[in-house]
């Protein structure tokens, strides 16, 4: 479920994104004029993209990843890297919760040029995706540790479905 609503917010403000970016093109080189605003907002749709989009392909685990050397452990070897990966993952979402978050508030102040609406809102995914990636990165553990004691690979190898396993 969670994964169709982040799916339609990416559709969403990629169809956005490809209205806008058709719109400038045809105001420029059919009517001869910008549209002034165009830049800023795809540059906040854009961020938002990247950020949701990350969040998204991390819950359905299509992020690259090369897991051989990982295979050929022993299992508690495989329990081990994916206890430093999940470790590894969150603590970038904490980086990403943390600096985000100060980012957003240090330029909260100051607005866009033509959109003048403030920075702090294009800024405000970094933060908000990184405590959500922080989440994952919680959740994942206590999950792979009841599958491992339970017998099964820490790791799941299919998708994260809406459903939650604890």
């Amino acid at each position: 479920m969670i994964n169709r609503i982040l799916e339609a917010i990416c559709a969403a403000l990629l169809l956005a994104t490809v209205v806008i970016g058709f719109m400038a093109v045809i105001y420029r080189y059919v009517f001869d004029s910008a549209l002034s605003w165009s830049f800023e907002a795809l540059l906040g749709l854009l961020t938002y993209i990247t950020f949701i989009g990350a969040y998204l392909a991390l819950r359905k685990n299509a992020h690259l990843r090369v897991d051989f050397l990982a295979n050929a452990l022993p299992r508690p070897g495989r329990l081990m890297v994916f206890l430093c990966n999940q470790a590894l993952i969150g603590l970038i979402g904490l980086l990403m919760l943390r600096q985000g978050w100060r980012q957003t508030v240090l330029f909260q102040d100051q607005t866009t040029q033509v959109l003048e609406i403030s920075n702090a809102y294009l800024y405000a995914a970094i933060p908000v995706c990184g405590f959500l990636i922080c989440i994952d990165a919680v959740t994942r553990i206590f999950v792979g540790l009841r599958r491992f004691s339970a017998g099964q690979e820490p790791f799941d190898e299919a998708p994260m479905s809406g459903k939650s396993e604890i």
